[in-house]
């Protein structure tokens, strides 16, 4: 499975903010196929963050955000495809930000700092191989990080996402023989699934 975060060993940093927005998801769906596109959308005209920390709405207008997903192969799919299991359609175009791995790939994108100056993103995964997928967010929080063209600092802050979603087709992944489901811990997935950090695809 493709990690999309990393943790080493380190002086612990005190963060001021720790941001977590939602990101629609649709047609969330118990199945798809070949060729169809799950969309991923987020939309913040006021660039108000909800910070975990204070519960409260902060002003972040001039920041950099930074999205970080993965999609792996988890049953019943094929093994390292040459092109990958999907395509990444975005703004930036087709596959920018993309990088494959044996087993998934992921996408790591930025946002905040264009010339229109906006978070919003819609990215689109064109699903291309037939089996059992998660489409997981990242594990570790990203930094937020000033526009250096506008301003010279923000204060330390972290952003993670959660999915927008009723159904993160838990059922389907516990459809999965126990043996076959690719965790190093048992029940890491289904915790992920309930915390919206992580989404079932079936695609046949």
């Amino acid at each position: 499975m493709l990690c999309v975060g990393t943790q080493c060993n380190k002086e612990d940093i005190v963060y001021q903010y720790s941001f977590i927005e939602k990101i629609d998801l649709f047609p969330s769906q118990k199945s798809y196929h070949l060729g169809d596109t799950v969309w991923l959308q987020y939309v913040n005209p006021n660039k108000r963050l909800f910070d975990h920390l204070t519960r409260q709405y902060i002003l972040a207008d001039t920041v950099a955000i930074t999205l970080q997903v993965a999609f792996n192969s988890r049953y019943n799919a094929p093994f390292n495809p040459a092109d990958g299991y999907c395509d990444y359609v975005s703004s930036y175009g087709t596959n920018v930000g993309r990088y494959l791995d044996t087993n998934g790939s992921g996408l790591l994108l930025e946002f905040g700092c264009s010339s229109n100056n906006s978070y919003d993103f819609k990215i689109g995964l064109v699903l291309k191989e037939k089996g059992i997928y998660s489409l997981d967010l990242a594990q570790i929080s990203r930094s937020v990080a000033a526009c250096t063209n506008r301003i010279s600092a923000f204060p330390l802050s972290t952003i993670m996402y959660r999915f927008n979603v009723a159904d993160g087709n838990k059922d389907i992944f516990l459809s999965i023989p126990p043996d076959s489901r690719g965790e190093s811990v048992k029940g890491f997935t289904e915790n992920k699934i309930d915390n919206k950090e992580t989404y079932i695809v079936q695609v046949e």
